[in-house]
């Protein structure tokens, strides 16, 4: 029963800490930058250090790369159906061409190299990167349609190296904000039994060039994703039948059940070994634990098709949901799901996370790469102490992991002397928590100002808070003039 879902299945991460502020209905910013081009189907997405962003154009067989601070995107022509991409040295671009049934080396500004898969008609899509391998490159990908994975490891690699200067297509960016809705989830388990070791086979590798393939002991439904854990093992989904994990290594796969009426598709693995999947038929965020076999859903309420998702450093399960128009952030510590929803029509596919905090998309219909990112914290009007010569007028303040920043707009007539200090306390249940560094700010004359604020946590242990306190005093830290408070929940990571 070879499984067609009526669609073409796409591609398949950073320290986020954005989770405690969408629990609290944190408001995200929607960064939208429109393709040149009507109909590309933006496809696979990656970021480079540089902070430029390379997608596929799966409909119009381009690479794009944007610029999102100049507000730009080249383009390169390359072969038939880009779908999955990797960045490899500065500059360089690996991706599957599933038309073509190749994988393809591009230089971005110089010339490339392209390489056939052995096996005829295989649709490769997914391509992710190996922490070790036997070449000079490793990736794995998989064969949707020939239910195989695959092992890219080329001892060398050889491309043209002509200058190529793609000529710029400024694009100017829209901006809305987006409130979540934030939902209750009680996940459903369906225990394993850790007494019955999972089902073991021998998969023969075959060898040809820089590719080796395995072929999936399930032969009659597609091979959707693959996804890499930490020891190198390699994880694959194949829709309603089970979960199943290749050891290179040894060529043998475990085969692990998944709950019937499941279907899994996105794939990855967290530091701790458990294995995150997307379950397009309840729909539901599914994680496996590999030592127990236990198997835990959380349903997506309204939810569609979950297509793909991401781990944050929190543990938090990022993720797009494409038929109905929405990125999604499950926590599963407090089994809570925000969902924000995107324009009707936008059909977000992969997506990749920032260290910045943002949220990378493809857009598939919209014809757009979106950014989901933080709106700063914005206080309510300001009520004073009492009537006084200080007022705070406006603030704003936002945090990833041990830094926040932002600003106080104030007013002074001067009465109480000059200068005098802003300054900044983290506090938990009205209490100032230790560990915090907030240099205060001078203020040296009579008027309205603008104060920056920079916060910076140096504990050792992540430490939570629910408020911050702005206050006004003669001297750093000394008795307060005037004061605000704004509510503050997150958590602080070293």
């Amino acid at each position: 029963m070879r499984n067609a879902h009526g669609y073409r299945t796409w591609l398949c991460l950073v320290g986020l800490t954005l989770w405690t502020l969408t629990a609290g209905g944190q408001v995200m910013q929607l960064t939208q930058w429109d393709l040149p081009a009507t109909n590309a189907s933006p496809y696979g997405i990656a970021l480079a250090p540089d902070g430029k962003v390379y997608f596929t154009e799966f409909n119009l067989n381009r690479i794009g790369q944007l610029d999102p601070v100049a507000n730009e995107i080249r383009e390169r022509q390359v072969g038939e159906g880009p779908a999955g991409l990797v960045l490899g040295d500065t500059g360089a671009v690996y991706f599957t061409l599933s038309q073509e049934n190749a994988l393809e080396l591009l230089v971005f500004i110089g010339g490339g190299a392209k390489w056939s898969l052995p096996t005829p008609g295989a649709w490769p899509e997914v391509l992710v990167a190996a922490p070790t391998g036997p070449g000079k490159v490793n990736l794995w990908l998989n064969e949707r349609n020939s239910s195989k994975i695959a092992r890219f490891a080329p001892a060398q690699v050889f491309v043209t190296l002509p200058l190529i200067l793609s000529p710029p297509q400024p694009i100017t960016p829209i901006v809305t904000e987006i409130s979540p809705t934030i939902t209750s989830v009680s996940p459903e388990l369906y225990p394993g039994n850790p007494l019955l070791p999972p089902p073991i086979a021998l998969l023969v590798p075959a060898t040809n060039g820089p590719f080796t393939e395995w072929q999936s002991m399930i032969t009659d439904c597609y091979l959707e994703r693959v996804a890499v854990a930490p020891d190198g093992r390699v994880w694959f989904t194949q829709g309603v039948a089970p979960i199943s994990v290749l050891d290179p290594e040894t060529n043998t796969a475990l085969v692990y059940g998944i709950p019937g009426g499941t279907s899994a598709l996105g794939i990855v693995v967290g530091p701790d070994g458990k294995v995150w999947f997307t379950d397009t038929l309840r729909p539901a965020i599914g994680v496996l634990d590999p030592a127990t076999a236990d198997v835990r859903l959380w349903p997506i309420p309204d939810g569609r098709q979950p297509f793909a998702l991401a781990l944050d450093a929190e543990g938090n399960v990022w993720f797009t949901d494409r038929e109905a128009d929405a990125v999604g952030c499950l926590s599963p510590a407090r089994s809570e799901i925000a969902l924000y929803g995107l324009p009707a029509g936008t059909h977000p596919l992969f997506l990749a996370l920032d260290e910045a905090g943002s949220v990378w998309f493809t857009a598939e219909r919209g014809n757009f790469v979106g950014k989901l990112s933080i709106v700063p914290v914005l206080g309510p009007p300001p009520t004073l102490p009492t009537a006084g010569a200080f007022q705070f007028l406006s603030y704003g303040l936002s945090q990833i992991g041990n830094r926040a920043s932002g600003t106080v707009t104030f007013l002074y007539d001067g009465s109480a002397g000059l200068p005098v200090w802003i300054s900044t306390e983290v506090l938990r249940s009205g209490v100032a928590l230790p560990g915090f560094v907030a240099p205060p700010v001078r203020i040296d004359g009579a008027g309205a100002g603008t104060a920056a604020i920079t916060v910076e946590y140096r504990g050792t242990t992540p430490t939570t808070s629910d408020e911050v306190r702005f206050f006004v005093s003669l001297s750093p830290g000394g008795p307060a003039l005037a004061e605000q408070r704004i509510s503050f929940s997150t958590t602080w990571t070293p």
